[in-house]
C-alpha cells in the first residue's frame, strides 16, 4: 500500500509518501522559521497553513508521478505542538479520509519519537522531551520490552529539573531523548537547560523523522485490521493532543 503522512505539529510542515516496505516514495519538508520568503508570507496572512500543505502534496505527487487515487491511507501527527498547526493537518487529513474513503490513523509525537527506538535494545525506559514553553518541556516515560511499546507515564510537563525528580520518584532508570527541531538558537538553548543537569543524558531526534515513523506505526496498524475503507466513528472521534494549565487532554 502507499500511505500519506502528514506532521505540523512543530514550526514546520513536513508530508511523505511512503510503501508497506517503510521505503520512502517521495517527501518534503519546509521549516518555516528558517524559509524567510514563507516566514513574511505567513506574518502578512498571505499564505495559510492549508495552502503550504497542498502545495507540498501537489509537489511530492506529480513528482513522484502518482495521484490522490494511489494513496490508500493516511497517518497524521496530532501532537502536542503547534495549535494551529495540528489542527489545519488533521483537517485536511480527515476531509481526505472522508473524501476519498481512505483509512486514517493518528499518531502522537511523542510516542512516534519513542517507536523509533524500539529496536535500540531490550527491555529499558525511555522519556521522550519535547520544548512546550519558555524553560518547560512536554515528555512522557515508555517501557520498551522484547520489541514491544507501552506508555509507561502519561504526558506531563515541567522544567528539566521537575522532570529528573519525577523519574528519581518512581525509582527507575530511563534514557532520554529530545525531540525537536535543528533550528540553531533553540536547539542550542534547550541543549543548554537539559546539560545544566549532569544527571541526564540524551539522544536528540530531529523533528523532520516524525511523519515517517508515523507513517509506519499506522501500516502496521492497518495491517493488523483490515477494513478496506476508512473508520468513520473513528475518524470523527480524531483529535489534537492538548496540553492546557491543569494538564493533558
Amino acid at each position: 500500500m502507499l500511505l500519506l503522512s502528514i506532521d505540523t505539529s512543530g514550526g514546520y510542515s513536513s508530508i511523505c509518501i511512503i510503501d508497506d516496505k517503510y521505503e520512502i516514495i517521495a517527501e518534503n519538508n519546509i521549516v518555516l522559521n528558517e524559509n524567510k520568503y514563507l516566514k513574511e508570507l505567513y506574518s502578512k496572512a498571505l499564505m495559510q497553513p492549508s495552502t503550504l500543505i497542498f502545495k507540498q502534496l501537489d509537489y511530492i505527487l506529480s513528482g513522484s508521478g502518482l495521484n490522490l487515487d494511489d494513496i490508500e491511507g493516511i497517518a497524521i501527527t496530532l501532537g502536542p505542538g503547534s495549535f494551529t498547526g495540528i489542527r489545519v493537518s488533521l483537517s485536511i487529513a480527515k476531509t481526505l479520509a472522508y473524501s476519498l474513503n481512505l483509512k486514517i490513523a493518528g499518531v502522537e509525537s511523542l510516542y512516534a519519537c519513542a517507536y523509533s527506538f524500539i529496536n535500540k535494545s531490550n527491555n529499558f525506559y525511555l522519556t521522550v522531551i519535547k520544548e512546550f514553553i519558555k524553560d518547560k518541556f512536554y515528555f512522557e516515560i515508555y517501557k520498551i520490552e522484547n520489541g514491544t511499546l507501552e506508555k509507561f507515564k502519561g504526558l506531563e510537563t515541567g522544567s528539566i529539573k521537575e522532570i529528573s525528580i519525577f523519574i528519581d520518584n518512581l525509582n527507575i532508570k530511563s534514557y532520554f531523548v529530545y525531540l525537536g527541531s535543528r533550528n540553531k538558537y533553540n536547539l542550542d538553548k534547550n541543549i543548554q537547560l537539559i546539560n545544566n543537569n549532569n544527571e541526564i543524558e540524551f539522544e536528540f531526534f530531529d523533528s523532520l523523522r516524525l511523519a515517517y515513523f508515523s507513517g509506519i506505526i499506522a501500516i502496521n496498524k492497518f495491517n493488523n485490521n483490515k477494513k478496506n475503507q476508512s473508520d468513520f466513528k473513528y475518524l470523527a472521534e480524531l483529535s489534537p493532543v492538548y496540553v492546557y494549565s491543569g494538564g493533558a487532554f
